[in-house]
């Protein structure tokens, strides 16, 4: 049953999510991990080193597809999990001490063109970057710090993550169900429904002293499109809204969005679990909040992910504002190409 309310985007769907996707901690179990790997086979692992091969002398990113028909089993396998499972995959295999950075990247984009378009993730236009730690790179920008990162959603259908090398202490990964969450709220607080599917603007630090402000709209935490719930939340960005406009979000939104971070780092739904060096992480960002634990390096080790955003518009049904995050990054490149 959906229900219309005042200045959301969508009807507001009013029963439990059923989805594979609206796991709890519990349901996935003592060992959760184990219940998203997926191992990469033998013959998987000669056609990545065909494919490293005949592809050495040109960039990691101008691999396409076509290049890897070898990896289709391991990308449809992907594309399966995301879209009708429970919204993650660990791929497990790889040798990391066989692999160079400019091997594994290229492995790690050539899985990504099945799954979709590789979007811009900053101001300069990377379609490919690092997680890790930058002494040079301003505060605000999470993903280069050594922080501890709060339950979010980042741009586009799919984030995906490949570990080249692990922190010294720390650095756990967390993901929590945000269909869980919902099915939470709306049994404890449905009260809240409304004001998370109006939503709140969003804006980027990398936007400090430029033209762009934020978003041009509000962007629901919550959305419904036949019954598809999808979700986009970031604490971070909320701030930054704020910061840049003076203006915080009203009281009601403000009382959902504190609730439903709370819900996002209870244990009940969070669940943690180590990647480690050469496994390759894909999830949905429609359906899954990410977060991390803080960590600290040392000249032994030095965390270092490889991160790509993934425009995969056949995931899920999903409606413009939630793209208008990602909108930010390519007016800031805009601007200063100019």
């Amino acid at each position: 049953m959906t229900l219309a309310a005042a200045d959301v985007a969508t009807p507001i769907l009013r029963q439990a999510i059923r989805e594979e996707a609206a796991w709890t901690a519990a349901s996935m179990g003592n060992d959760p991990k184990a219940r998203v790997v997926r191992q990469i086979t033998a013959t998987e692992l000669a056609a990545m080193d065909d494919l490293l091969q005949r592809t050495g002398k040109r960039a990691p990113w101008d691999v396409a597809a076509k290049d890897a028909p070898g990896l289709r089993a391991i990308a449809d396998d992907v594309a399966k999990s995301l879209k009708d499972g429970l919204g993650m995959i660990i791929l497990q295999g790889l040798d990391r001490s066989r692999l160079s950075k400019e091997e594994s990247e290229r492995i790690f984009w050539a899985i990504g063109t099945f799954l979709g378009d590789a979007t811009m993730q900053n101001p300069k236009g990377d379609r490919i970057t690092h997680v890790k730690h930058d002494k040079d790179v301003p505060a605000g920008r999470g993903y280069r710090s050594t922080a501890e990162l709060s339950p979010h959603t980042d741009a586009y259908a799919i984030i995906g993550l490949m570990c080249l090398d692990r922190a010294e202490k720390g650095g756990v990964s967390r993901a929590t169900s945000a269909l869980a969450l919902y099915n939470e709220i709306l049994a404890k607080r449905p009260d809240l429904l409304e004001p998370l599917y109006r939503g709140t603007r969003y804006a980027s630090s990398d936007a400090r002293g430029t033209s762009v402000g934020p978003t041009a709209k509000k962007v629901p935490v919550f959305s419904n499109i036949d019954g598809k719930v999808s979700c986009f939340f970031s604490r971070q960005n909320m701030t930054e809204a704020t910061r840049q406009t003076g203006e915080p979000p009203d009281t009601a939104f403000a009382e959902a969005a504190d609730y439903f971070q709370s819900l996002a780092l209870d244990p009940r739904f969070m669940i943690e679990f180590m990647l480690e060096p050469s496994e390759i992480i894909f999830s949905s960002n429609y359906t899954l909040l990410h977060a991390r634990t803080e960590f600290e390096d040392s000249p032994r080790h030095t965390r270092d992910l490889l991160r790509l955003w993934l425009n995969w518009p056949g995931m899920r049904p999903v409606i413009p504002e939630l793209h208008l995050f990602a909108k930010i990054y390519k007016d800031v490149f805009a601007l200063r190409r100019a």
